[in-house]
């Protein structure tokens, strides 16, 4: 009885965590910085003069704002992953949540490798704060 107890008190908490802190998505975001990884390789880019902003609705659509203009992409939140949609409803992106609380967000992206061959590692990390306002 004991393990099936803390079977059930870790689930519980693992769901109760997740939702949590998918409720802290909604809201608006800036992009602070990038990393780029491709194999060994990185750098960062911060500084965006363009405030690049990211603004989560709750009714399940993104807004990009930067530099006058703006796009609607609907998402949707699965395990951890914010996807992206299409006009279809079809995944474009996951983007994995590394970090997400009412004042950070981090999130992850693969991308293609830009050459043939097989082990390559090409991804973003993405770094956000919470827009004031």
């Amino acid at each position: 009885m004991g393990k099936r107890f803390i079977c059930l008190l870790l689930l519980w908490m693992t769901f109760a965590c997740d939702h949590t802190n998918t409720e802290h998505l909604i809201g608006k975001w800036r992009l602070d910085s990038v990393q780029y990884h491709y194999n060994n390789f990185s750098h960062s880019s911060s500084g965006w003069y363009q405030e690049e902003t990211y603004e989560y609705l709750p009714t399940d659509e993104l807004i990009v704002s930067a530099v006058n203009a703006y796009m609607k992409i609907p998402y949707k939140i699965t395990k951890g992953e914010i996807h992206h949609l299409n006009q279809l409803g079809q995944t474009e992106e996951i983007y994995s949540i590394l970090k997400l609380s009412k004042e950070m967000l981090v999130l992850k992206v693969e991308n293609t490798p830009l050459f043939e061959g097989k082990q390559q590692s090409r991804y973003e990390i993405r770094y956000f704060s919470r827009f004031p306002g």
